[in-house]
């Protein structure tokens, strides 16, 4: 059964195209482009801009999806959680496609970049994972290869530059101010994996790439010192320097300072020397899920 899943993060629009079989996934297509949907909310709104460079994304990969199969679902996190106007996008989907756009909890958000964790990492017994976005940090709390505890933050890229600017020392506190509310529990011997485009970012700039190979970003590890130094080497670049330095992810430069302090200061909070980085996010856990589960996604239009 083929799949076709698109993640409208606040600033990415993830799309997966999966053969699921016997449990196993096979990705056919992955792509990741920058919507920025979330860039400079007034008033609790997406702007006319942000919601046309989002609808001209989705219709391009829904079209490009239908060439492989007609189960297409639709994830909105913190952005779409957030935004008063959320159903200019979700009655175009639906009325224009055929496609229902759902809106999920922090806590389910969570508990599916733990889920695909789980299976991308078996052998690790205890293990914490956290997915810097752009309008929210999930982590998952894994022990004896069971979730514990899915946590959803209100820290994120773009929350903090809409409300911060490029008061830099303001964006430093408030991570700290928000972290201090995580509920941690006990747990020996764990190993920290970074999920999501900041961290495969921050690997692929480690080693200088120029085209984003996700299977040797996978399993990578970033230090606590790597991450120190790349944020004080993006705090002196401006934007186009930034962006000539990564050329697999040009559209990233104008975050990637905060999302680099966000990650660092999550090492910190949790005392690791380093994190593993796994390049399976939420999309992965999602078709691990369930098959029942995965059909209450979509809907029958008789399309």
């Amino acid at each position: 059964m083929k799949y076709a899943i698109l993640d409208v993060g606040t600033n990415n629009v993830l799309f997966l195209i999966a053969d699921l079989q016997d449990g196993k996934i096979m990705p056919l297509h992955r792509t990741a482009n920058i919507s920025a949907m979330g860039k400079k909310m007034q008033d609790g709104k997406i702007s006319y801009a942000a919601l046309k460079r989002t609808k001209s994304i989705l219709a391009d990969n829904i079209k490009f999806a239908g060439m492989f199969t007609n189960n297409i679902i639709i994830l909105g996190t913190s952005c779409s959680r957030d935004a008063k106007n959320i159903n200019e996008l979700s009655d175009w989907l639906l009325s224009r496609f055929g496609v229902k756009y759902n809106i999920i909890s922090g806590e389910l958000e969570a508990e599916l970049s733990g889920i695909a964790s789980l299976h991308a990492f078996p052998e690790y017994s205890n293990i914490i994972t956290f997915d810097v976005g752009g309008g929210s940090t999930e982590f998952n709390f894994i022990k004896a290869g069971k979730i514990i505890s899915s946590q959803s933050l209100p820290l994120g890229i773009r929350r903090l530059d809409d409300a911060f600017g490029n008061d830099f020392n303001a964006k430093f506190e408030k991570t700290n101010k928000i972290l201090e509310t995580l509920h941690i529990p006990e747990l020996i011997d764990f190993t920290l994996v970074g999920v999501g485009g900041t961290v495969t970012s921050l690997a692929a700039y480690k080693v200088h790439m120029i085209n984003y190979d996700g299977e040797k970003v996978h399993k990578s590890h970033l230090t606590e010192t790597e991450i120190r130094f790349m944020l004080d080497e993006f705090r002196s670049l401006t934007d186009d320097e930034i962006a000539y330095l990564m050329p697999f992810d040009r559209n990233r430069a104008d975050i990637i300072a905060t999302g680099t302090m966000i990650v660092h200061e999550i090492l910190k909070k949790f005392q690791a020397d380093d994190c593993v980085i796994s390049d399976f996010g939420m999309q992965f856990g999602l078709l691990y899920k369930s098959s029942g589960f995965l059909r209450n996604l979509m809907v029958d239009t008789g399309k």
